[in-house]
C-alpha cells in the first residue's frame, strides 16, 4: 500500500512539474497568462464589432473565456491556441462543457498560434506583450485576408496606426482595433 502511494505521489508531482513548465514556457514564448475581466473580454468583441457567424481566433487563449462569449454572447464561431498544457486544459474542460449546450462553435488547439494559419479569421484577439505583437505584425501582413478585424487588450501592433483605441477610463487598459489590407 505504501509504494502505491509513492507510486502516485511521484506520477503527481511529475504531471504538476510538468504543466507548471508548460506554464513558464507559455509566459516566455508570448505571455504569462494574466486572465481578462470579463467586461474586458466583451469590451474587446464589441470594439472588434463581432457578428454573428464570423470565425474569431484567440491567440492565447487561456482558460478559454474569450471563445465562450464570442461563441455564447455573439453567436460566432471560435477558434483558440494555446501552448500551456495546464491552460489547455482547463480550456477543453470548459469548452466541452458548453460545446454540448451550443453545438460545437468553439475549437481549442493545444498549438503556438504562430504556427497556425490565419488566413480564415474574421476577427483576431490577442493580449500578447510588445514582442508577441511585433513577431505577429509580418505574419497578420502576409496572412490574414483583406477586412480581418484585429483587436489587441493593452499592446499594439508596432508600426500600425489604429483605427480605434478605446480607453474609457484611466485605470483600463486600451483595446486596439486595426483591420487588414
Amino acid at each position: 500500500m505504501i509504494i502505491l502511494r509513492l507510486v502516485v505521489l511521484v506520477i503527481f508531482l511529475a504531471v504538476l512539474f510538468f504543466m507548471l513548465l508548460s506554464l513558464a514556457y507559455a509566459g516566455i514564448s508570448a505571455a504569462p497568462w494574466v486572465p481578462l475581466w470579463k467586461s474586458d473580454v466583451r469590451r474587446m468583441l464589441k470594439v472588434a464589432r463581432l457578428k454573428p457567424g464570423e470565425l474569431l481566433y484567440d491567440l492565447g487563449s487561456g482558460d478559454g473565456r474569450m471563445l465562450i462569449i464570442a461563441a455564447r454572447e455573439f453567436k460566432a464561431k471560435a477558434v483558440g491556441y494555446e501552448i500551456s498544457l495546464l491552460l489547455y486544459l482547463i480550456s477543453y474542460i470548459k469548452i466541452f462543457l458548453v460545446n454540448l449546450r451550443i453545438e460545437n462553435k468553439i475549437k481549442i488547439n493545444y498549438s503556438s498560434f504562430y504556427s497556425a494559419d490565419l488566413s480564415q479569421a474574421d476577427v483576431i484577439c490577442a493580449f500578447l506583450t510588445p514582442m508577441a505583437m511585433k513577431k505577429l505584425k509580418n505574419k497578420f501582413e502576409n496572412e490574414l485576408k483583406p477586412g480581418c478585424r484585429i483587436v489587441s487588450y493593452a499592446f499594439s501592433v508596432p508600426g500600425w496606426q489604429a483605427e480605434i483605441a478605446d480607453k474609457p477610463n484611466p485605470k483600463k487598459s486600451t483595446v486596439y482595433l486595426y483591420t487588414a489590407k
